[in-house]
């Protein structure tokens, strides 16, 4: 009895043995990924502190002053006081000549001044009035030198006509002109114009009327751009004008 006793205590001693040296030898079964685990989770740490970490902020840019615009300059409009026909070049000031008359020829009736005085001509008066010529003497092969003449309005005035009248005989008067208005003394539009006229060659002294759609003016020009071309022997060719009107709509 005790015999068997020993022996079942020697069989009981030899299985623990057996089962922890089988235990001991046995592979773990931890996965790669487990046993890395510290290692990733720390780098992932330094990974999330790092994009935690705040970029810098940018300085705001002023903004900039709104631009105020400019304030439109109003178009001038014309008297409406000024009666329809009334000739406003009588109160007009001559602004700017290409062509002044030697004061020589002033007591015989020629200067500019004598272009808007309501006188088409006329040399019975005491000072005698036949209208602007250019200067005498200096052109002598030209034709087509340009001459003109501007005349600032006593007013910003509608107009619908300019009357260009010869003086005595038709004498030298131009063959192609034309009629500028401005608003502003700069810009200019031409509103009518005359080629070939026989005036001077005719000898007529009919004023050449031009007409044109109404247009309100501050400024008028008469251009002339072919004389007429028989020079006046050592007075060479020349432009002669009695009266230029101005002609309210």
């Amino acid at each position: 009895m005790k015999k068997t006793i020993i022996i079942t205590v020697f069989v009981s001693v030899l299985a623990v043995l057996t089962a922890a040296f089988l235990c001991s030898c046995a592979p773990s079964t931890e996965s790669p990924a487990e046993s890395a685990a510290p290692g990733v989770n720390e780098t992932a740490g330094e990974a999330t502190a790092e994009e935690a970490t705040p970029a810098p902020t940018e300085a705001p840019t002023d903004t900039p002053a709104p631009t105020e615009e400019p304030t439109p300059t109003p178009v001038p409009t014309a008297d409406p006081t000024i009666e329809k026909g009334v000739n406003v070049a009588l109160t007009a000031d001559i602004e700017d000549v290409s062509s002044t008359t030697g004061d020589t020829h002033v007591q015989w009736g020629w200067s500019y001044e004598f272009i808007n005085d309501g006188i088409i001509y006329d040399t019975t008066l005491e000072q005698p009035s036949l209208g602007w010529t250019t200067n005498v003497g200096v052109n002598q092969d030209d034709p087509d030198q340009e001459e003109w003449m501007i005349f600032k309005l006593e007013k910003y005035t509608l107009i619908d006509t300019v009357n260009v009248c010869p003086t005595i005989g038709g004498s030298c008067f131009p063959v192609d002109f034309h009629i500028e208005v401005s608003l502003d003394g700069k810009n200019y539009t031409t509103v009518a114009s005359v080629e070939g006229c026989k005036n001077a060659k005719t000898g007529s002294t009919k004023p050449v009327v031009l007409t044109f759609d109404a247009v309100t003016a501050g400024y008028v020009k008469f251009v002339a751009t072919k004389l007429y071309d028989v020079p006046s022997g050592v007075d060479g060719i020349l432009m002669q004008i009695g009266e230029i009107e101005i002609i309210a709509a």
